[in-house]
């Protein structure tokens, strides 16, 4: 999962590109095309990659980041058996989240969303879109324990991965290794 967002980037989790030989990008259109990792952050469980020699019509309009509000109503984008699908969702709120990198080796914190909504495994790295059709958070994790209840990363935790993969700078927290578990 993935979403083209401004600067020709794809943001989408670290957890679902570390350790791969190869990343390719399917378009909704069918399309494929070879990506680079540009940035990637192990705590925050966030990527950017870049396609390369790609003209701007082959690929879909790129989205802005916003900031998301507790109560917000918001469209969950995500793949389901090749099939692209939108789910309606709720921002429950805005807080920090205590959790792990994505080795589960050291600990972090996360500016977070508590998203009232239904993630299946291979759902992450999803965009939580407002009714702007700004991207507000990108879905990583769902609740084991409460049902219909999921973990997104707020936008505004993607500036700095931004700025690094802008400038050609090395990514920030690149510890990026084959990922286990």
């Amino acid at each position: 999962m993935g979403t083209i967002i401004d600067g020709g980037f794809i943001l989408t989790v670290a957890h679902g590109v570390v350790g791969q030989t190869r990343n390719q990008i399917t378009t909704v259109k069918g399309e494929t095309f070879e990506a680079t990792i540009a940035a990637i952050d192990i705590d925050l469980d966030l990527a950017l990659l870049k396609i390369e020699l790609v003209t701007e019509s082959q690929l879909s309009t790129p989205l802005r980041l916003a900031a998301a509000k507790p109560g917000e109503r918001v469209s969950f984008v995500a793949f389901d058996d090749q099939e692209q699908f939108i789910r309606e969702a709720k921002i429950k709120r805005r807080l920090r989240i205590n959790t792990q990198d994505i080795y589960l080796k050291n600990k972090t914190s996360r500016p977070g969303l508590e998203v009232e909504l239904e993630v299946n495994v291979g759902n992450s790295g999803g965009p939580l879109l407002n009714n702007s059709g700004e991207v507000v958070g990108i879905v990583w994790s769902t609740s084991r324990v409460v049902k219909n209840r999921s973990w997104a990363t707020r936008s505004e935790a993607v500036t700095a991965l931004l700025a690094a993969a802008s400038t050609n700078a090395s990514a920030i927290n690149n510890k990026a290794l084959a990922c286990t578990g």
